[in-house]
């Protein structure tokens, strides 16, 4: 899962999936923190501990 994050980061959308069932969505972004993932959203930044996440989705925009 976390690979599949890293592989994000050339500036994909994806949607994150939490333990509690919750979901966020945004553009992956480069961060140097090794335990936490950074997030752009339409709200700002967020960061998100890799252990809160169960589920990667690329959203991928065809043209």
């Amino acid at each position: 899962m976390i690979e599949e994050l890293y592989s994000c980061i050339v500036s994909q959308r994806v949607v994150l999936t939490f333990q509690d069932g919750d979901t966020l969505t945004g553009v992956a972004e480069l961060s140097i923190d090794s335990t936490r993932v950074k997030i752009r959203t339409v709200d700002g930044l967020v960061w998100v501990p890799f252990e809160d996440i169960v589920n990667v989705n690329r959203l991928i925009t065809l043209q």
